[in-house]
């Protein structure tokens, strides 16, 4: 399968979302080694969706053909566009829609880690952040002067690797003190910013490699020297 392009259905609907865990039960998960589980027959019972949702709130899915009782591959390869893998893909959507309507609430970013930093720059600055090309990048300016001191940006792990790695994920660009930057490279989870002066600002991943502690440590850092 490596050839084909795969893809991510849950990802496509479940970004930007996040879980109530809660809810989830009401509708038919199962609580089983630590994660929440749902299965579905669906198109006459030829197939079945099941779902598993970790306590991170992470969803993973596969469609199992009844028949074979093995996943259904076609439903994944973005090459397969018959009518008949067509319909399927769209009924499994249905469900997955089905679940987030039911489940989820809206938040700013597809990964946790950057909605709770989100949520800890706004209840210390009092700042949002807005989305000046209506897409997934959100600034955080301040108040008065509305100059930057951060940017939460979507992109694949190659923009900062450059090792043709597409695993989507939330970054945060912070400006930091020169006289640290050396330092600041040599942590785990810290890069040369995207898009931006690499003297003078790093990219950080969000994906729970760094510390909520520490990522406020250089965001505050970056807010003072943006005055």
């Amino acid at each position: 399968m490596g050839r084909y392009i795969m893809i991510q259905i849950e990802d496509e609907i479940f970004l930007k979302k996040k879980f109530d865990f809660e809810k989830l039960k009401t509708i038919g998960f199962s609580f089983v080694n630590d994660k929440y589980v749902y299965s579905e027959d669906f198109m006459n019972e030829n197939f079945k969706a099941i779902l598993y949702v970790s306590s991170l709130g992470t969803i993973k899915g596969e469609v199992i053909d009844n028949f074979s009782n093995e996943e259904y591959m076609p439903l994944r390869i973005e090459s397969y566009d018959g009518e008949y893998v067509y319909k399927v893909r769209e009924a499994y959507k249905d469900i997955l829609k089905r679940i987030a309507d039911a489940c989820c609430r809206d938040v700013f970013f597809a990964c946790n880690q950057a909605n709770r930093i989100t949520n800890l720059i706004y209840e210390t600055y009092g700042i949002k952040p807005d989305f000046p090309w209506k897409d997934d990048n959100g600034v955080f300016r301040h108040l008065d002067n509305n100059k930057w001191f951060s940017l939460i940006m979507y992109v694949s792990l190659d923009v900062l690797l450059k090792n043709g790695d597409s695993h989507m994920l939330n970054i945060m660009n912070v400006k930091i003190d020169e006289a640290k930057r050396d330092e600041l490279h040599q942590i785990k989870g810290i890069y040369p910013a995207y898009h931006m002066n690499h003297r003078m600002w790093i990219s950080i991943v969000l994906d729970e490699t760094i510390s909520d502690e520490k990522v406020m440590e250089l965001v505050k850092c970056s807010f003072n020297l943006t005055k």
